[in-house]
């Protein structure tokens, strides 16, 4: 079986660098941290690509542990597509829309 490559959108790196400011205000320690269970995910990503579970239609999401976040992508034919890093908290409505936004473009 051929590895589908894995992309990211232009702007998960937004989403990250609020992430990482916003963990880095409260200890130092836990941008690190978050950036691992990040790796982590996304290399199950990359290996399993379906084992996500199903969050809207067609977008999958991977949690990552002990952080209130999950990754979303999607699975195509060739390739992976990481949409965002999400806080799990957000108004699914807004989590949608900001996919369906991010997968048009």
């Amino acid at each position: 079986m051929t590895r589908r490559r894995l992309i990211f959108h232009p702007k998960v790196e937004e989403d990250l660098d609020a992430i990482i400011a916003h963990y880095a205000a409260r200890d130092p320690a836990l941008p690190g941290r978050f950036r691992a269970r990040l790796m982590e995910q996304v290399e199950r990503i990359e290996l399993f690509p379906e084992s996500g579970a199903i969050l809207f239609e067609s977008y999958r999401r991977a949690l990552l542990r002990r952080f209130p976040h999950m990754a979303v992508y999607l699975v195509g034919d060739d390739r992976l597509e990481l949409l965002a890093i999400v806080d799990v908290r957000r108004d699914p409505a807004w989590i949608e829309a900001r996919l369906a936004e991010r997968a048009d473009a």
